[in-house]
């Protein structure tokens, strides 16, 4: 029902988030977009914050709005680039994701691409908002672990074959590394590389952003993972990064995300 009134509806609800946030919670978000892009004026940084809010809450309506669509369903909204790098035959593999785009969409996809995913899942906004999103993704088939479960948990799920999703740069438990990342230092999640190290698993960079009514997933080939912590997430980093550039709208860059500033 809400779907061809989607768009205008995240609109509306995301400027007037922004419009009520702390003036310290705008400034931030505008300084991380002048960091990502120097050449932008104040009011151009503070304009492509304010969309970074808008898009931030059509992801989750468009998660929402995708709930009762199977997985072939979801998959014709999508372009997808190298799916040949996936191999779900493969025993362990990780595919990791920057904070941009839609990961739900992702996940929402990955069934039909033949992906049994295992991820961790930090409170979301609210207790009621993250069990409605907890839910939403155990029936697209995701196995979830909180934060105390998820050194076990995703250990284990590599060993039984299953495809771990992690997020880059928005590190929920473990280990981090601070690595060059979008105009600066950035402390992005070490667990891909400990993982890779311990278990021999694969590592796929990942971006899924929205292109008009559909959406485009992005899989990298699996990256070097010898080297340390550093050079490993840098790889990762580096991989994905020319996707936020290019739809930095995308991105949500709310929290503190420069471990220099």
């Amino acid at each position: 029902m809400i779907g061809p009134l989607r768009g205008a509806a995240a609109a509306a609800v995301g400027a007037a988030w922004y419009a009520r946030l702390r003036r310290e919670d705008r400034v931030r978000a505008a300084a991380n977009h002048h960091r990502l892009q120097p050449h932008l004026n104040h009011a151009a940084a503070a304009a492509l914050a304010r969309r970074s809010y808008q898009e931030y809450v059509r992801m989750i309506v468009d998660s929402m709005w995708v709930e009762p669509l199977d997985s072939a369903e979801v998959l014709a909204f999508f372009r997808v680039i190298g799916a040949q790098h996936l191999n779900p035959g493969d025993r362990g593999s990780m595919v990791v994701l920057p904070h941009f785009g839609n990961w739900d969409m992702a996940a929402s996809a990955s069934l039909g691409l033949g992906l049994h995913l295992s991820t961790v899942m930090a409170p979301v906004v609210s207790p009621g908002i993250t069990e409605m999103v907890a839910l939403s993704r155990q029936r697209k088939g995701l196995e979830i672990f909180t934060i105390r479960q998820s050194a076990r948990g995703l250990f284990r799920a590599l060993r039984r074959g299953r495809t771990v999703a992690l997020m880059l740069d928005v590190p929920e438990a473990g280990p981090t590394v601070v690595v060059p990342f979008c105009g600066g230092s950035v402390r992005c999640s070490a667990v891909p590389a400990r993982l890779a190290a311990s278990t021999g698993a694969a590592i796929l960079p990942v971006t899924c952003r929205r292109d008009g009514r559909g959406w485009v997933l992005e899989i990298h080939p699996p990256i070097d993972a010898s080297g340390d912590d550093a050079a490993v997430v840098g790889r990762i980093a580096a991989c994905v990064e020319p996707a936020i550039r290019a739809y930095p709208e995308q991105w949500y860059p709310f929290h503190h995300v420069y471990a220099d500033s």
